[in-house]
């Protein structure tokens, strides 16, 4: 898995895992899934991106012309994605490996698409 620079901007006050990072110039909440240490607000830290997919109806071709490349959903985790499909690689604002997605959309590799997320998975 790739790794990326994240800026922390807030920790959740309810869900302690609930963390607002800065990657790539986009502000995204993520769920900790693994921080072996303490965390703290304007550290930086190097990060790596996991998705958690919906269960139904996960990717569709997209219009190439969206201006972003997540839509958060709602106060929770659900977002949209937007990217490229390549191969075992989900090209969005960081790369996404591993993620199966050609398997079950091998007609949509090479095209862009809007991938359905339950939730963004960081690990520190």
């Amino acid at each position: 898995m790739t790794r990326y620079e994240a800026v922390v901007l807030a920790i959740g006050p309810v869900v302690e895992e609930e963390v607002l990072l800065l990657v790539k110039g986009l502000k995204v909440k993520y769920f900790a899934s693994y921080c072996p240490s303490r965390i703290e607000m304007g550290e930086t830290c190097e990060v790596e991106f996991d998705l958690v997919l919906a269960d139904t109806d996960v990717v569709a071709a997209a219009e190439e012309s969206i201006t972003t490349l997540i839509e958060m959903k709602d106060d929770g985790f659900l977002c949209a994605l937007y990217g490229y499909l390549d191969g075992s690689v989900f090209r969005s604002f960081v790369d996404f490996s591993d993620q199966d997605i050609h398997y079950d959309y091998p007609h949509l590799n090479g095209r862009f698409v809007k991938v359905k997320v339950d939730r963004i998975d960081v690990s520190f």
